[in-house]
């Protein structure tokens, strides 16, 4: 077992791949049952390092995980703009460096673009987000229709490829 306490001390490959081969060249040497009793502490380990690490990135499709935050703020949903310019009221539930999660009353359709305005709860710094829904769930309040979004962000090109969009609608 000595040979496995050397392999964690090591720091180059070479050393790693040479420490493997007289690993693998002294597995060989073992009889059945000490090979099935170590294959069974090898699964153990490798089955507690996966779940240490879905525990640690339990972030579902995505990419980074997200902080839970209760922020108010504005939005501009884009394909309204060509008819009249109005700002929405949202609350930031949910909020990482790539996407939020956001309830309002304004009808948002999946795909919108919509400009997310809102002040930073640290220092105060006025904060402005173009992002996209991905997920729109509809469901009804007593008295009016509330809609929670799952947005990404996303970069201007997009923002302005969906203005674009929006503009050349209906000409062939």
């Amino acid at each position: 077992m000595s040979v496995f306490f050397k392999a964690l001390t090591l720091s180059s490959t070479s050393d790693k791949k040479k420490m493997r081969r007289q690993i693998l060249s002294f597995l060989g040497t073992l009889p059945v049952k000490e090979l099935l009793k170590f294959r069974n502490v090898l699964d153990r380990i490798i089955e507690d390092k996966r779940q240490e690490e879905t525990r640690q990135n339990n972030v579902g499709k995505r990419k980074s995980q997200r902080a839970s935050v209760k922020i108010s703020a504005t939005a501009n949903i884009e394909r309204e703009m060509e008819f009249f310019h109005k700002t929405h009221k949202i609350t930031i539930h949910n909020v990482s460096t790539n996407g939020l999660l956001f309830s309002t009353e304004a009808p948002v359709i999946n795909n919108d673009i919509l400009s997310v305005t809102f002040r930073s709860p640290n220092n105060g710094e006025l904060k402005s987000i173009d992002c996209q829904a991905v997920r729109v769930k509809e469901t009804n309040q007593h008295s009016y229709w509330e809609y929670k979004v799952g947005a990404k962000a996303v970069d201007q090109k997009t923002v302005r490829a969906y203005r674009e969009m929006l503009k050349n609608r209906g000409k062939f």
